[in-house]
């Protein structure tokens, strides 16, 4: 049977809680992290124990994501250390709030990556300190995914995410609700859910993001078959 993938430019939105970065970072721009980036998880060996955590340089004004993808690949041309950068949205003071979003990057390195940021025109907002909030963050990323079973696939940059198809776009409050109920009334809700939303030949597609350490099929099939039952009582 030939294998299906979907490489794809998308968006994921997600709930964290963030705070302004505690350790050096070299820089007088406002860094935050993501103090738990898998919250509905509670695994012992779950990344967002890992340092550093995700970190999100906050942006003066809010770029058009095909600005900060430019500006990524062009400091990425000369910059020494790798990362792996991308555009989002964040809610601070009550307003969206344009970040790019880091990881894989030592917190004292960060002041000289958002040097080269600077260099190309680009403009953050001054350190001060953020209490620990909640916030939706959005961001644009690429995806690699691989069709494990009907309507659920894949990550092939990361094992133990996967995604499982929509009938359609879920309002922010509808997804969760559902995914509160989900956790409420299933024995294993060990996991972590996300919105997002992927394009392919057809236009677009609708996806819940799952995160699980110790996932298998059946599982995942329950937790989308109780997804599309949800959706019919909208």
């Amino acid at each position: 049977m030939e294998i299906q993938t979907l490489s794809s430019i998308g968006n994921i939105s997600k709930r964290e809680n963030l705070a302004s970065v505690e350790h050096e970072t070299h820089s007088s721009a406002l860094v935050l992290e993501s103090l738990h980036p898998f919250p509905g998880y509670h695994g012992t060996t779950v990344p967002d124990r890992t340092d550093p955590k995700s970190l999100f340089l906050v942006t003066k004004n809010i770029y058009s994501g095909d600005r900060i993808i430019r500006s990524i690949k062009q400091v990425k041309q000369n910059f020494p250390h790798f990362f792996d950068g991308a555009p989002g949205l964040i809610n601070l003071y009550n307003k969206p709030t344009g970040v790019i979003r880091l990881k894989y990057l030592p917190y004292n390195l960060v002041g000289e990556l958002i040097s080269a940021f600077q260099d190309l025109g680009l403009e953050f907002i001054k350190n001060r300190k953020v209490n620990n909030y909640e916030s939706i963050i959005k961001i644009t990323k690429y995806f690699m995914l691989e069709k494990v079973s009907e309507g659920i696939w894949h990550d092939q940059n990361w094992k133990e995410l996967y995604y499982l198809n929509l009938p359609l776009q879920l309002r922010w409050n509808s997804f969760e609700k559902i995914t509160s109920s989900i956790k409420h009334n299933v024995d294993d809700n060990n996991f972590d859910a996300a919105l997002t939303t992927l394009y392919d030949k057809d236009g677009v597609l609708d996806l819940v993001r799952i995160y699980d350490e110790e996932s298998c099929q059946g599982k995942l099939i329950f937790i989308h078959e109780k997804y599309l039952e949800a959706i019919k009582y909208l």
